[in-house]
């Protein structure tokens, strides 16, 4: 398997970031559930630069979410996409399990995914 290439891990990592913060805060927990997830997969480390750089910004989950889908619709298909998938359900049940606006998001990366022209609106 070939490595995502380093935009696909930033938007990644950006889409990480939304997935935290679309409940009001970046919790601890998720931080630690990111940081467990790329300790076993050490391939993903801009994933977490990436993160690590939007927490710093502390940006409106939805703008990023909507930058990060562009990126995505771009590059059509990769074989990293049910790990990306994988990890936002990971952070998503870290605090108190995925909400619905968490919920939204993850459905709507995974419409992106699969090639549904999806508008986001926040």
């Amino acid at each position: 398997m070939d490595l995502p290439s380093k935009e696909l891990q930033e938007a990644f990592g950006k889409v990480v970031y939304a997935i935290a913060k679309i409940d009001g805060e970046v919790q601890q927990v998720e931080i630690d559930a990111l940081y467990k997830v790329i300790e076993e997969n050490k391939w993903a480390g801009e994933v977490l630069k990436s993160f690590n750089k939007e927490a710093e910004l502390d940006l409106d989950p939805n703008i990023i979410f909507a930058k990060a889908m562009r990126i995505f619709r771009e590059n059509g298909r990769s074989e990293h996409y049910t790990f990306f998938i994988e990890l936002l359900e990971v952070i998503a049940n870290a605090h108190e399990g995925i909400i619905p606006q968490e919920q939204k998001l993850i459905d709507m990366f995974k419409a992106t995914l699969q090639g549904k022209n999806i508008k986001f609106i926040p």
